[in-house]
């Protein structure tokens, strides 16, 4: 945003100014958007040329038609955790699922690998530092 939004602009009452505010829409949208007024609901504004469905939903936050409401943010879901028959802690989220790190064969393998490698990487440093201190 051009400036941080914290009101909705009335697509049907906002002034050039107020939108203009709106971060996407310049001088030229903002006449255009004023020329085709009025508006029923906020997707006849996908008739203005300039403006489609991805631009519509990134100003749908900020902008309301007739009386303005404050838009209603569906309330977050909070991740639960529970005890499932496996030996495995999971915690969801809806469907979604977040296994504790290092619990698939492979992760441990692939980190077993990482910090095997590191070892032997950190002793050829280790000897060849010595080797050059020797002569």
């Amino acid at each position: 945003m051009k400036d941080a939004q914290k009101i909705l602009v009335d697509i049907n009452q906002g002034s050039m100014d107020e939108l203009i505010m709106l971060s996407g829409i310049g001088e030229s949208l903002a006449n255009k958007i004023i020329d085709n007024r009025p508006y029923q609901t906020l997707d006849e504004l996908t008739m203005v040329s300039g403006i489609n469905k991805v631009k519509l939903a990134s100003l749908t936050p900020y902008i309301t038609v007739g009386k303005i409401e404050a838009h209603k943010s569906p309330p977050e879901k909070k991740p639960k955790m529970e005890v499932i028959a496996s030996d495995k802690p999971v915690t969801t989220l809806g469907r979604t699922e977040a296994f504790v790190f290092l619990e698939d064969r492979n992760e441990r393998q692939d980190a077993l690998l990482i910090i095997f490698g590191g070892f032997i990487l950190g002793l050829l440093i280790l000897f060849l530092r010595r080797s050059s201190k020797q002569d």
